[in-house]
């Protein structure tokens, strides 16, 4: 009996043990894809190696020797070229060993020989064998091992690029039977109970272990919560390189809000509520702070630096340098800096004439060739604390006069060629993409940029700012964007729709600065302006397109899903010209007239002066017409009439509630939306210009006291955008589109 109960127990610790040697082997799997570190697998085996030595239990004086010669093996296997038993190879060894540890003793550690560090490892290794033999099998208190393991698994796939969804199932599966095991045993001993056999501990364990397979395998499928948290990688790369929040994005991919160096687009893009600064506009507007114009298949550099204009007054009229076509609407903007981070440029309105400080001895300069507006300080480029005032004539750009353009850029525009400019080994698949765009519409630059622009939407382009991919050295970034990946954000789409419009020849390029931000209800900034105030955040950092048209000027477009231009259009007619019909014949926006057509007028007003004619006479002859019965007849008519009119809203509301209820699909539910936007607009919650919805919900929603305008919008976007299947929830958008089209009827 003594025999069995010491085998019981000898297998206990075995499993144990074997158990340690897999959890350390998680350690190290992880080492070829977050370091430089080759060869694990070699590594995996002297594990191994190691551990079925103590395992054995040998004499003391052999256990060691064994080890140390597979270490030496390994070392030659991986460095040396003479064989392990030539022994030729020491001497190399000898002078790596001295060279090291006089770097060691210097601390230079970046000195230290691969040789030399490959040997610290190994022997950290053979130490661990000891160390987990006594923790598991001599004391069997595993729990810190494995806590440690966890965490570091956890870790790694959390901060590097690892990916750690398979290890930590493995993991959990080695953890927990570990832990019953050394529990079992440690309860054995304790309360001395008599050891059971082998056979009797398998019965026992087996239940356990089959539900620790089985949980773990339903973990694993069981649909899972979106990440609450933004993936970290891309953040503290970028703090790596920027120092956090510094927004600069020096030298990396991975950047946070709005950064200066452009030359390497992708990756990941944090989003970071630090508030920029706070700004008074009647509607959300573009910030422009520079422009770029030379692509280079991964980013963006500039050509040409441009010589910057100095004054004292802040005027310069030809950052505005539109065409006499370009109607302006005179407005005023303050500016006020929180947390600027490495900005030190003016962010600025399309159609800034002038800004201002109330700080002496302030200067200020405009660079036209880089878009770039600031101010000068001591003779250096800073930012004042005071903030800053702006004048601009804020443009309408007429649709009419822009449709005139041709498409290709002709010599008499005085436009230079870098607004043409592409790499020569740009994927010829980009451009026949272009044209296959622009195909089917009219032949003028307008037409064409309106194609591009919204291409992306109507083709199911992702907007995201994880998870997005970075090209290697032999991709561009365009077309990885536009072929492989069709997933990203604002830089993607606006650097893709300037790379297609020049391979059309023509003239864009790539603006940048910031959106207009959210209303600030509750600032204490601009105390007096109300609801005028909008705070613009790092995360409103933003990148566009513009493009060239002679006679008006440089024009922003949005590419980018989800966002909508915050510049103004207009047909470019005027009010006078639609009363009078004196708009030009050639307008596509106008109908033509032909000779068919006037032949056509003339046929039906001779029929129906014939008609009158009968009517006249078949009434002059009819002596007992009642006009009572004509009088009673009228009044019913109109009054049917009005009341339809009067109550129109609760009739379609009542008919699209019957309609939803009965068949939700993609068509009820978008025309349910669209029906609760124009019953708000009926009430006079207009919808802004550049307001996305969501912003517009939010408005709503502080109008009527409620959220329910909001979670109408996010089961539509979810419905439309994303494409998710909601006939689960379509009770849910059922009834609050129910209860919010009640309440906006009532009001």
């Amino acid at each position: 009996m003594r025999l069995k109960d010491m085998s019981s127990s000898k297998c206990v610790g075995i499993a144990l043990y074997i158990g340690s040697m897999l959890l350390l082997m998680e350690w190290v799997l992880p080492l070829g894809q977050v370091t430089d570190t080759g060869g694990t697998h070699l590594f995996i085996i002297y594990i191994v190696f190691c551990f079925v030595i103590s395992l054995i239990q040998l004499p003391m004086w052999i256990a060691p020797i064994l080890k140390l010669a597979g270490m030496m093996f390994l070392l030659n296997y991986i460095f040396y070229e003479p064989s392990f038993f030539s022994l030729a190879w020491l001497g190399e060894l000898l002078v790596d060993l001295q060279l090291s540890t006089q770097a060691l003793l210097g601390q230079s550690w970046i000195e230290l020989t691969p040789v030399f560090r490959t040997l610290l490892f190994l022997i950290l290794l053979w130490m661990m064998s000891y160390l987990l033999y006594y923790w598991f099998v001599v004391v069997k208190r595993p729990f810190s091992f494995v806590l440690l393991t966890f965490v570091y698994v956890t870790a790694l796939d959390t901060f590097t690029l690892y990916d750690g969804n398979v290890a930590i199932v493995r993991v959990f599966i080695l953890s927990v039977l570990i832990l019953i095991l050394a529990n079992l045993n440690r309860i054995v001993d304790q309360e001395k109970i008599k050891v059971p056999s082998s056979r009797t501990m398998a019965k026992w364990i087996a239940p356990m272990a089959i539900v620790v397979f089985i949980s773990a395998a339903i973990g694993f499928a069981a649909p899972k919560f979106e990440p609450q948290w933004p993936d970290p990688v891309s953040f503290i790369q970028a703090a790596g390189q920027n120092g956090f929040g510094s927004g600069d994005g020096s030298g990396g991919v991975n950047r946070v809000g709005y950064g200066e160096h452009d030359d390497r687009l992708g990756g990941g893009f944090i989003m970071d509520d630090t508030t920029v600064f706070y700004a008074t506009a009647t509607s959300p507007r573009y910030w422009k702070v520079e422009t770029k114009d030379e692509y280079t298949g991964h980013g963006w550099v500039r050509s040409d630096e441009g010589t910057p204009t100095t004054n004292e007054s802040g005027h310069f009229p030809h950052i505005s340098d539109y065409g006499e076509s370009v109607e302006r609407n005179e407005t005023e903007a303050e500016l006020q800096f929180i947390e600027p981070g490495h900005l030190n440029k003016i962010p600025y309105l399309y159609g800034t004439e002038t800004v201002g400080t109330t700080v002496d001895g302030v200067s200020f300069y405009y660079n036209h060739t880089t878009g770039e507006l600031a101010s000068i300080i001591n003779e250096e480029q800073d930012l004042v604390e005071e903030g800053y005032s702006l004048e601009a004539g804020r443009p309408d750009f007429p649709r009419n006069k822009m449709r005139e353009v041709s498409v290709e850029h002709d010599e008499s525009e005085e436009m230079p060629d870098r607004y043409l400019q592409l790499p020569d080994d740009l994927p010829e698949r980009v451009s026949n993409l272009a044209e296959e765009i622009v195909e089917d519409v009219d032949e003028n630059r307008y037409d064409y940029a309106r194609a591009i622009e919204s291409y992306f939407e109507d083709s199911g382009f992702e907007y995201a700012t994880s998870d997005v991919a970075i090209p290697d050295d032999d991709e561009d970034y365009v077309d990885q964007f536009l072929f492989d990946t069709q997933r990203g954000y604002c830089d993607n789409y606006s650097t893709s729709m300037v790379v297609m419009l020049r391979s059309l020849d023509v003239p864009a390029r790539w603006a940048k600065g910031f959106t207009g931000g959210e209303r600030a209800f509750q600032q204490d900034v601009f105390s007096g302006e109300g609801s005028n105030v909008f705070e613009v955040q790092n995360n409103n950092a933003h990148s566009w397109v513009e493009v060239y048209f002679p006679e008006v000027g440089w024009v922003p477009f949005e590419p980018t899903v989800g966002f909508d231009n915050q510049a103004n259009f207009s047909t470019g007619e005027s009010i006078d010209d639609i009363l009078d019909g004196d708009t030009n014949e050639d307008d596509p926006l106008e109908a033509p007239e032909n000779d068919d057509q006037s032949d056509l007028d003339d046929l039906l007003d001779e029929g129906n002066e014939s008609e009158e004619d009968e009517a006249a006479g078949s009434i002059g002859q009819d002596s007992n017409f009642n006009w009572l019965h004509l009088l009673a007849i009228t009044i019913g008519t109109l009054l049917t009439i009005w009341l339809i009119y009067m109550y129109r809203s609760k009739i379609v509301a009542s008919w699209k509630n019957q309609k939803l209820k009965r068949k939700p699909s993609a068509k009820t539910i978008t025309n349910s939306y669209q029906f609760i936007l124009k019953l708000l607009e009926r009430e006079g919650y207009q919808f802004q210009s550049g307001e996305t919805l969501r912003e517009y919900a939010d408005n709503v929603d502080r109008m009527l006291g409620n959220k329910q305008m909001t979670e109408l919008t996010q089961y539509y976007e979810r419905f439309v955008y994303r494409e998710e299947d909601l006939i689960s929830e379509v009770d849910q958008f059922y009834q609050t589109w129910r209860q919010l089209t009640k309440q906006i009827l009532s009001k």
